[in-house]
């Protein structure tokens, strides 16, 4: 991971500070005017946070992408052992309600994915050391903050975390177009973990094999599939409706 992040538009930043993200300093567009704005430069003062104003021009040092107006360095996102903040999640929740990735490469799949899952109040999302998207300013950008709100947790082998989650009652569902049932055919207003895989191969054999059930989104038209944020949002709205 690198040993700093930029984070870019005025909503990420606030987002970051609003979570007390430690930000090293902020670069401002200058003659910016919007009420949002002037939310962010108040936070900024108020939190004595470093900060500059600087032309257009200069933020091409950091990158050519949509900065929308600003730009913050940051410490690099805390990631979370697994068992632990499954322990924590166990003792402070009463449903919980986690999400695997197995094979998101894609950074603006998973800051999506992370938006949704944050709006939502997943308890965390799970990821393996190897074969993931990394948590880069595209990941923070995409996420619209999200990426502050709910943990991450990594662990060499998603197989594991599906051993763990099973001896702790909670159960594991698979998003599969594989998959015979439909997930609204499912109760999901108890203890579940959700697994997606990438558009291009899915979730592995090796995990399918162990899981607790298999679930599929309808299409009207038979072949075609969702982008896998999407399949994630139908799914974790899914879940809220039914919890509600």
């Amino acid at each position: 991971m690198e040993k700093h992040l930029n984070i870019y538009g005025i909503r990420s930043i606030i987002e970051a500070i609003n979570k007390n993200i430690n930000i090293d300093k902020v670069w401002l567009l200058k003659s910016q005017k919007s009420t949002l704005f002037n939310h962010l430069f108040s936070l900024i003062n108020n939190n004595k946070i470093p900060y500059s104003f600087i032309p257009k021009e200069g933020f091409e040092k950091f990158s050519k992408k949509n900065f929308q107006g600003a730009v913050a360095r940051i410490s690099p996102i805390e990631i979370f052992d697994f068992e632990k903040k499954l322990e924590e999640i166990i003792e402070n929740t009463k449903i919980p309600l986690i999400i695997l990735l197995d094979g998101i490469t894609d950074t603006r799949n998973f800051g999506a994915i992370i938006r949704t899952a944050a709006a939502t109040k997943t308890n965390t999302i799970v990821v393996s050391t190897n074969n993931s998207a990394p948590i880069n300013d595209d990941v923070i950008k995409t996420s619209a903050g999200g990426v502050f709100k709910i943990p991450i947790s990594k662990v060499d082998n998603l197989k594991d975390a599906i051993y763990i989650l099973k001896s702790n009652n909670i159960e594991v569902i698979a998003l599969t177009e594989k998959a015979n049932d439909l997930i609204y055919n499912y109760k999901l207003n108890k203890p579940i973990s959700i697994i997606l895989g990438s558009e291009d191969k899915g979730i592995s054999k090796g995990i399918l094999k162990i899981v607790d059930k298999k679930a599929k989104i309808p299409m009207k038209i038979k072949g075609d599939s969702l982008n896998v944020s999407v399949a994630c949002g139908v799914t974790l709205f899914e879940i809220m409706r039914q919890r509600q």
